[in-house]
Formats: C-alpha cells, sequence, structure tokens
C-alpha cells in the first residue's frame, strides 16, 4: 500500500507550480504541515510503547489524543488552502486517519505496528508535499520558527526509529534513517545557532544542545545500548525546551 501512496504522491508533486500568489499566510499552512510531520512520529513512537506494554489505559488515551491533534492540524490546512492538489492530499490524509483509528481497536501485533509506521511514513511525506507547495520567503523570524518545530519533529523522528529497532524492527533502511535524522539534527542546530537569544532562553538552547549530545551518542550506538525509555523521558523534556523556543519566535512575528 506504502508504494501507491508514494507514487499518488510523486503524480501530485509533479502537477504543483509555484504560486505567485503565495503570502505571508502561508506560514500557518506551513506550521500545520510541521505539526502533522512531528505527530506522524510520535503517534508511532505512542503504538511502539503501547506494543511493548500491553493494556496500559494511558497509553491508549495518549495515543487517542495525538491523533485528535493530527486531525487538528488536518482541519486547519484544509480550512486555509484553495490549492486542488493540497485538498487531495488531505482526502487521503483523512482515509489514513480512519485506517489507524480502525487498527487502534484491533489486537496489538506486530502486524498492526509495521501498518502504523507505514501510515506515519505517508502523512510525512504527504506534509512536506503540501509545505513545498505553499513554501515562500521566510521572515527571519519565521524561519527561526519553523527551525524549531524542525528539531521537535527530528528528536520523534530518531526516537521513532530507534523504538522501531527495540521492538525488533530490524533493518538497514531504518538504521538509514536513524542516520540521516541525526544529520539533519546536527545541521538544524547549527542554523539555530545563528539566532542571537537573550540571556534566559540561550540557557535552555545550551540545555537541549546537551542533551542532544548525549543522546546523540546513544542512537548513533543504538545496537549497544538498550536504554530506550531513558532516552524518550530525555526526549520529552528536550520538547520542552524547544516549545520555549518555539513561542518565543511566535511571539516576534
Amino acid at each position: 500500500m506504502y508504494k501507491y501512496f508514494k507514487f499518488f504522491i510523486l503524480i501530485i508533486t509533479l502537477l504543483l507550480t509555484p504560486s505567485s500568489a503565495s503570502t505571508r499566510g502561508d506560514v500557518k499552512i506551513i506550521e500545520a504541515t510541521e505539526n502533522i510531520q512531528y505527530l506522524s512520529q510520535k503517534i508511532a513512537i505512542d503504538y511502539f510503547i503501547f506494543y511493548s506494554k500491553l493494556n496500559d489505559s494511558m497509553l491508549k488515551n495518549k495515543l487517542n489524543e495525538n491523533m485528535d491533534k493530527l486531525e487538528f492540524s488536518i482541519s486547519e490546512i484544509a480550512n486555509r488552502t484553495k490549492s486542488p492538489s493540497t485538498k487531495a492530499i488531505l482526502d487521503y490524509f483523512t482515509y489514513r486517519i480512519e485506517e489507524m483509528r480502525d487498527l487502534q481497536h484491533q489486537q496489538i501485533s506486530e502486524i498492526n505496528a509495521r501498518s502504523i509506521l507505514e501510515h506515519s511514513e505517508g502523512f510525512l511525506e504527504g506534509a512536506k508535499s503540501i509545505a513545498q507547495e505553499h513554501k515562500y520567503p521566510f521572515s527571519k523570524e519565521e524561519k527561526m520558527l519553523m527551525l524549531s518545530k524542525k528539531a521537535q519533529y527530528l528528536m520523534e523522528r530518531v526516537s521513532t526509529y530507534y523504538m522501531a529497532s527495540k521492538i525488533g524492527f530490524k533493518s538497514n533502511n531504518n538504521r538509514q534513517k536513524i542516520k540521516k535524522a541525526i544529520r539533519d539534527m546536527d545541521q538544524t542546530i547549527k542554523d539555530i545557532d545563528l539566532y542571537n537569544y537573550p540571556y534566559a532562553l540561550e540557557n535552555k538552547v545550551k540545555k537541549f544542545k546537551n542533551i542532544w549530545k548525549i543522546n546523540r551518542d546513544f542512537f548513533n550506538k543504538e545496537e549497544k545500548y538498550s536504554i530506550p525509555y531513558l532516552l524518550l523521558a530525555s526526549t520529552k523534556y528536550s520538547q520542552k525546551l524547544l516549545t520555549n523556543i518555539e513561542q518565543f519566535h511566535k511571539k516576534n512575528l
């Protein structure tokens, strides 16, 4: 099924043409696509933890909560876009959401865990295609806002495939995705470092970078070390720090 979705995205992308009507209002759509990328990975992690801790009602509630957030981000784009190609991808997203919600009510299994991961990749590719269509030259603060959201997504991205490995989904392809997420995060941090933050926020940036430096080593050596829940806890704290950075740039828009 996934290969058909990739073909679908390819066709949509080929039909896209840059729009001279793009305005700064498109930042809301692009921000929503960043949320979709983040949540697509977060939902996969939720299910992987659910898979390893059967019948945990709190985890199930968290999974439902993130599904609701994903639907909200999709509706935000639907309410703003006039693009037929974007709307076509959103229709496919709706179909994917329905399938994932059905999987929640089925018996937890390896097959269903793999399906959730496949769906998360579909949301990721679709969100990137929508962002590509609506992109325009960002202001400095808009660029930094998107970098802070990208860092949040990448934290979940590397965690997704680390957790996939820990529950038995080992493959060279998965390993390559971990390495790429690490490289992308390293570059994102370099870009964030170019901004001159006020003292209080600069300390939070430093804390985030220090946590990433430690986590990076464990992610790089995931076959040697197995501390998934410790890494997920530190990732959660990192997300709080990144949210502070995100809010700072939102206030400066």
